[in-house]
């Protein structure tokens, strides 16, 4: 699982520590919940990269 606590306090601003009980919970939950839809996915799944038109390379 990932340290939520230390990317909180390295985040730019930090994360206020008083915040982290109410929102580790939510986020270990939510990691594990994607880590088994990842496990779902076949390895030879193409990657999405979203529509054509809004990635970072077509901003003017």
């Amino acid at each position: 699982m990932t340290n939520w606590k230390a990317l909180a306090a390295a985040a730019e601003p930090p994360v206020p520590e008083q915040l982290l009980p109410d929102v580790v919970p939510a986020l270990e939950k939510l990691e594990a919940a994607l880590r088994l839809l990842e496990g779902a996915i076949p390895l030879d799944t193409l990657l999405w990269s979203g529509p054509e038109g809004i990635g970072p390379e077509d901003e003017a």
